[in-house]
């Protein structure tokens, strides 16, 4: 009985690192990948004078992190904000009112007006 329990458990614990490794391999690659490909996009758009097209990606990349944000601090207590990260919610509304942005995505749209407008982010200040 005790030999059938410990080849499960390191059947299991095998098995468990194997497919986690894996996971964390493709998303490592992923994350470099994008990373690369920002860069890339955001010198050509440098190197030819584009800077719409290099203020789009920053847009873009912008919401993308306030969408993470608001993810991560949806639930979190105010007295777990700290005042750099208070202060930083409030430039990006003030800088959201001053250069509003809509993408061709209303649904990206609607969750980063979301973060920048929820109360629960207001609450923390």
């Amino acid at each position: 009985m005790l030999l059938a329990l410990l080849a499960g458990w390191a059947i299991g614990l095998y098995s468990t690192e194997h497919y986690y490794e894996k996971w964390i391999k493709r998303y490592r690659t992923h994350i470099a990948f994008d990373g690369v490909n920002d860069r890339f996009t955001a010198l050509k758009a440098l190197r030819t004078g584009d800077t719409n097209g290099m203020a789009e990606l920053l847009e873009s990349q912008m919401d993308s992190q306030i969408m993470v944000f608001g993810a991560m601090i949806q639930d979190l207590p105010a007295d777990q904000l700290q005042p750099w990260d208070l202060r930083l919610l409030t430039q990006l509304r003030e800088y959201r009112a001053a250069h509003p942005r809509k993408t061709n995505r209303p649904e990206i749209d609607h969750l980063v007006a979301g973060v920048l407008s929820s109360t629960s982010i207001q609450n923390h200040q």
